[in-house]
């Protein structure tokens, strides 16, 4: 059985809601996976219902043989935030990151693995540009870059809701199942209706793109095929410029059938675990 622990530890706008797994059997490699705009990383990492067991890439990076650690941004499930919900963009994101970051290393762990999902996607990436001298390999799942047109209308209240209706759909319908569709959409309005809106805030303002020349770890992009319908994952840059322009010559570029901007959590997410783990063991 997969050991897990959930524990709070010390952020810049209070605790932090972290998860790990794995941890016990001392594994040589550690691998942060970062949220995206929606759920927390417990929700979208971890994700499990009567009947849907085999959802958590957590579990899949632990029979990896990774230690895995998610967490949630301040604001976000169980993360404290003595902040303005509005606040909560993509800066205060990469602060909550660097803590967990010092957590890691402080468990004797110098430059875990980091992945980010979308949203994730840009916070990673922004914290890259950085600290490549703290990170061992970079994956980027259905990254939203930054960057481009502004993301309109501008939202007018610091709280998201994710209710039911919301989220009953944003599984790609062919790719997904409808006990699945039920089970995320119940899961999010229960246990986290309420999440800050400030990406949505950021990104109508005007979102800063992550610079692709300053990433100098090896990088994996990973897509599902069916990936950025939505407006918000339209940036300032085109998957394939941001690809090439990445400095390091180890990099992957991959397309990953039956799924959409959620194939962790769609029919081809077995795949996207196979690959992650194939790149994170090239280390």
């Amino acid at each position: 059985m997969t050991d897990t622990n959930n524990l709070m530890i010390p952020g810049k706008a209070g605790k932090i809601s972290v998860r790990t797994k794995g941890f016990a059997a001392k594994p040589k490699n550690v691998v942060i996976l970062v949220q995206g705009a929606n759920m927390s990383g417990q929700m979208g990492y971890d994700f499990s219902a009567s009947g849907l067991t085999d959802y958590s890439m957590m579990d899949a990076m632990v029979a990896g043989g990774f230690g895995v650690l998610t967490f949630s941004i301040r604001g976000y499930a169980l993360s404290e935030c003595t902040t303005d919900w509005s606040e909560v963009q993509t800066d205060a994101a990469i602060e909550d990151l660097a803590s967990v970051m010092d957590w890691v290393r402080d468990q004797g762990y110098k430059r875990p693995h980091v992945l980010g999902w979308s949203w994730g996607g840009r916070i990673v990436g922004r914290y890259a540009e950085d600290n490549n001298d703290r990170i061992d390999r970079l994956v980027l799942l259905d990254p939203a870059l930054g960057g481009g047109n502004k993301v309109l209308p501008l939202p007018t209240d610091g709280v998201w809701n994710n209710t039911y209706e919301y989220f009953i759909d944003r599984l790609v319908a062919e790719y997904s199942t409808p006990a699945m569709n039920e089970a995320l959409a119940r899961s999010m309005a229960k246990d986290e209706l309420k999440s800050p809106n400030g990406i949505r805030i950021e990104n109508a303002h005007g979102s800063k793109a992550t610079d692709p020349s300053k990433i100098t770890r090896p990088t994996m992009m990973q897509y599902g095929i069916k990936a950025g319908a939505q407006n918000y994952m339209h940036g300032g840059w085109d998957r394939l410029e941001f690809f090439k322009a990445l400095p390091t010559d180890d990099k992957w570029f991959m397309i990953t059938p039956r799924g959409g901007d959620y194939a962790h959590l769609e029919q081809g997410r077995h795949g996207v675990f196979a690959a992650v783990i194939a790149f994170l063991k090239q280390s």
